[in-house]
């Protein structure tokens, strides 16, 4: 209509102007946010473009990525434990028991929990991603069955006896470590170490066991018990020969100096006061000492004499 005002053109396109360039600063905004990553220690970031893995990785810091074409996924790098127990509250499954039972060659069960320690290397991280996708699904698709299918396989070698033993569960931990290893290689896991932790054997052997261990026990206690009176008596033996030759270099000495038996004899009468000394004939002459036994004698006589005149 005639009578309509005129549309400010000019004015709209300037509104539209201020609009697309506030829109072009929050996409830049959003964007640029969005085109710095950030990595934690201990891990890294698998770069990917459009869904893709691309072998980039990106180290712990911040980084600058393309937004919506590229994204990360972060992988682990320090080290890890997977652990199957039967005690409660321990290990990956830890509502149940997840120990690992084992038929013996001698046909007995007996329930192994064992430890694995590995970790994903940074520069494989690629790698990994692309083969396993994330930690869990490495323990379940080839750390848990390859543990569980090589103690089986071991441990129906080994009696019961054996597998119990320091050596028998050595023989197992290393079967263990070289299946994994194998299995691993060019995956990017390293496979640290495997500990076989604790072997639990059924309830009648493992008294029967202790039983034994008591036998032992004293068995030993009694051999010990012997091997110290043998050696109290060969002590005496060696303290009796000793005192017999020391009697025997005296005596010899003494044969050799008989003077010297003669001044023990006189020392040991001095002691006695009523000894009276004679001289011995090829000997040492014995005397004693009178004079303090003449005294008194001589003054009594001197007063006997004055009475008498």
């Amino acid at each position: 209509m005639s009578g309509d005002p005129p549309i400010d053109t000019g004015g709209l396109a300037k509104s539209a102007t201020v609009i697309g360039l506030v829109v072009l600063l929050l996409v830049s905004a959003v964007g640029g946010v969005m085109a710095f990553e950030g990595v934690n220690e201990g891990n890294v970031k698998v770069v990917k473009n459009q869904g893709a893995v691309t072998g980039k990785i990106l180290e712990p810091g911040w980084h600058f990525i393309t937004p919506i074409v590229q994204g990360t996924v972060s992988i682990p790098t320090r080290p890890q434990t997977y652990t199957m127990s039967h005690q409660s509250g321990e290990g990956d499954n830890a509502n149940q028991d997840d120990s690992v039972r084992v038929l013996t060659q001698d046909g007995l069960h007996v329930d192994v929990d064992v430890t694995v320690r590995y970790r994903v290397t940074p520069r494989d991280a690629p790698r990994f991603h692309e083969e396993y996708r994330d930690l869990p699904t490495a323990e379940t698709r080839l750390i848990r069955p390859t543990v569980r299918s090589v103690l089986r396989t071991e441990g129906g070698n080994i009696d019961v006896t054996d597998i119990y033993t320091g050596e028998g569960q050595t023989r197992l931990k290393l079967a263990v470590e070289e299946a994994l290893k194998t299995e691993t290689e060019g995956s990017g896991i390293v496979i640290e170490s495997v500990q076989i932790r604790n072997v639990r054997l059924p309830a009648e052997y493992a008294k029967s066991i202790e039983q034994k261990k008591v036998k032992q026990q004293k068995i030993e206690e009694a051999e010990y018990e012997i091997q110290v009176a043998e050696k109290n008596k060969e002590r005496q033996v060696i303290e009796a020969e000793a005192e017999a030759e020391q009697i025997r270099i005296k005596g010899e000495a003494l044969r050799q100096n008989p003077e010297v038996l003669d001044l023990r004899y006189i020392e040991a009468l001095r002691e006695n006061d009523n000894t009276i000394y004679v001289p011995a004939e090829g000997g040492v002459t014995l005397t004693r000492d009178v004079t303090d036994d003449a005294t008194p004698t001589n003054e009594n006589d001197t007063t006997r004499n004055e009475s008498t005149g």
